[in-house]
Protein backbone atom coordinates (compact mmCIF):
# COMPACT_ATOMS: atom_id res chain seq x y z
CA UNK A 1 0.00 0.00 0.00
CA UNK A 2 1.38 3.42 -0.86
CA UNK A 3 1.85 6.20 1.68
CA UNK A 4 -1.14 8.09 0.25
CA UNK A 5 -3.38 5.38 1.69
CA UNK A 6 -3.11 6.82 5.21
CA UNK A 7 -5.44 9.68 4.20
CA UNK A 8 -8.11 7.09 3.40
CA UNK A 9 -7.85 5.44 6.81
CA UNK A 10 -11.08 5.49 8.76
CA UNK A 11 -14.67 4.36 8.75
CA UNK A 12 -16.76 5.57 5.83
CA UNK A 13 -20.56 5.64 5.52
CA UNK A 14 -22.25 5.74 2.09
CA UNK A 15 -24.23 8.95 1.56
CA UNK A 16 -24.91 8.78 -2.21
CA UNK A 17 -24.57 6.24 -5.00
CA UNK A 18 -25.40 5.80 -8.65
CA UNK A 19 -24.99 3.34 -11.47
CA UNK A 20 -24.06 5.11 -14.70
CA UNK A 21 -25.83 8.30 -13.62
CA UNK A 22 -28.97 6.63 -12.20
CA UNK A 23 -29.35 7.33 -8.47
CA UNK A 24 -29.41 4.46 -5.99
CA UNK A 25 -31.09 4.73 -2.59
CA UNK A 26 -28.23 4.28 -0.10
CA UNK A 27 -30.74 3.00 2.48
CA UNK A 28 -31.27 -0.03 0.23
CA UNK A 29 -27.58 -0.73 -0.30
CA UNK A 30 -26.00 -3.75 1.34
CA UNK A 31 -23.00 -1.67 2.45
CA UNK A 32 -23.39 0.32 5.66
CA UNK A 33 -19.69 0.92 6.33
CA UNK A 34 -16.39 0.81 4.51
CA UNK A 35 -13.43 0.49 6.85
CA UNK A 36 -9.96 1.29 5.53
CA UNK A 37 -6.84 0.85 7.64
CA UNK A 38 -3.23 -0.22 7.31
CA UNK A 39 -4.31 -3.88 7.02
CA UNK A 40 -6.66 -3.30 4.07
CA UNK A 41 -10.36 -2.68 3.56
CA UNK A 42 -13.55 -4.27 4.89
CA UNK A 43 -17.15 -3.77 3.81
CA UNK A 44 -19.70 -4.23 6.59
CA UNK A 45 -23.38 -4.97 5.90
CA UNK A 46 -26.56 -4.23 7.88
CA UNK A 47 -26.08 -7.43 9.93
CA UNK A 48 -22.64 -6.19 11.07
CA UNK A 49 -21.00 -8.93 8.97
CA UNK A 50 -17.93 -8.41 6.83
CA UNK A 51 -19.16 -9.16 3.31
CA UNK A 52 -16.02 -8.17 1.41
CA UNK A 53 -12.41 -7.66 2.46
CA UNK A 54 -9.01 -7.29 0.91
CA UNK A 55 -6.00 -5.13 0.37
CA UNK A 56 -5.65 -1.90 -1.56
CA UNK A 57 -3.15 0.35 -3.25
CA UNK A 58 -3.78 4.00 -3.96
CA UNK A 59 -1.99 5.72 -6.81
CA UNK A 60 -0.30 9.08 -6.74
CA UNK A 61 -2.37 12.21 -7.47
CA UNK A 62 -2.72 12.94 -11.17
CA UNK A 63 -5.52 13.64 -13.61
CA UNK A 64 -7.39 10.85 -11.84
CA UNK A 65 -6.26 9.19 -8.63
CA UNK A 66 -6.40 5.43 -8.85
CA UNK A 67 -7.40 2.83 -6.31
CA UNK A 68 -6.74 -0.88 -6.78
CA UNK A 69 -8.78 -3.19 -4.55
CA UNK A 70 -7.64 -6.81 -4.31
CA UNK A 71 -10.35 -9.00 -2.80
CA UNK A 72 -9.31 -11.77 -0.42
CA UNK A 73 -12.75 -12.63 1.05
CA UNK A 74 -16.28 -12.25 -0.23
CA UNK A 75 -17.64 -11.96 -3.77
CA UNK A 76 -14.49 -10.28 -5.09
CA UNK A 77 -12.01 -12.78 -3.62
CA UNK A 78 -9.23 -13.34 -6.09
CA UNK A 79 -10.31 -10.38 -8.22
CA UNK A 80 -8.76 -6.98 -8.73
CA UNK A 81 -11.11 -4.00 -8.93
CA UNK A 82 -9.56 -1.02 -10.67
CA UNK A 83 -11.21 2.17 -9.51
CA UNK A 84 -10.99 5.93 -9.59
CA UNK A 85 -11.04 7.74 -6.27
CA UNK A 86 -11.47 11.32 -5.14
CA UNK A 87 -10.90 12.45 -1.58
CA UNK A 88 -12.08 15.89 -0.51
CA UNK A 89 -11.76 16.38 3.24
CA UNK A 90 -14.28 14.03 4.84
CA UNK A 91 -15.82 12.93 1.53
CA UNK A 92 -14.57 9.95 -0.45
CA UNK A 93 -15.89 9.06 -3.90
CA UNK A 94 -15.06 5.68 -5.47
CA UNK A 95 -15.97 4.68 -9.04
CA UNK A 96 -15.49 1.27 -10.67
CA UNK A 97 -16.83 -0.73 -13.59
CA UNK A 98 -19.30 -3.44 -12.55
CA UNK A 99 -18.75 -5.58 -15.65
CA UNK A 100 -15.26 -5.03 -16.98
CA UNK A 101 -11.91 -5.81 -15.41
CA UNK A 102 -10.56 -2.40 -16.36
CA UNK A 103 -10.32 1.02 -14.75
CA UNK A 104 -12.92 3.58 -15.80
CA UNK A 105 -11.48 6.27 -18.07
CA UNK A 106 -13.52 8.92 -16.25
CA UNK A 107 -16.38 9.53 -13.85
CA UNK A 108 -19.09 9.36 -16.54
CA UNK A 109 -20.17 6.10 -18.16
CA UNK A 110 -19.44 5.70 -21.85
CA UNK A 111 -22.10 3.92 -23.93
CA UNK A 112 -23.40 0.79 -22.18
CA UNK A 113 -20.72 0.89 -19.48
CA UNK A 114 -21.99 0.13 -15.94
CA UNK A 115 -20.08 2.36 -13.54
CA UNK A 116 -20.87 2.22 -9.85
CA UNK A 117 -20.03 5.42 -8.03
CA UNK A 118 -20.37 5.60 -4.25
CA UNK A 119 -19.80 8.73 -2.20
CA UNK A 120 -18.88 8.17 1.43
CA UNK A 121 -18.55 10.48 4.43
CA UNK A 122 -16.20 9.78 7.32
CA UNK A 123 -18.31 8.17 10.03
CA UNK A 124 -17.83 11.04 12.50
CA UNK A 125 -18.94 13.63 9.91
CA UNK A 126 -21.85 11.49 8.67
CA UNK A 127 -23.54 11.53 12.08
CA UNK A 128 -26.00 14.39 12.44
CA UNK A 129 -26.05 16.19 15.77
CA UNK A 130 -29.18 15.59 17.88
Amino acid sequence: MSAGGATLHGTWVPIAADISGHDLDVCEMRVVRLIIDSQGYRIIDRSECTVDAGTYDIGEPGTFRTLDLCGVAGPYAGRLLLALVALDGDRLCVCYDLERAERPSGWLAQGEQLLLTVTYARAASAVKPS
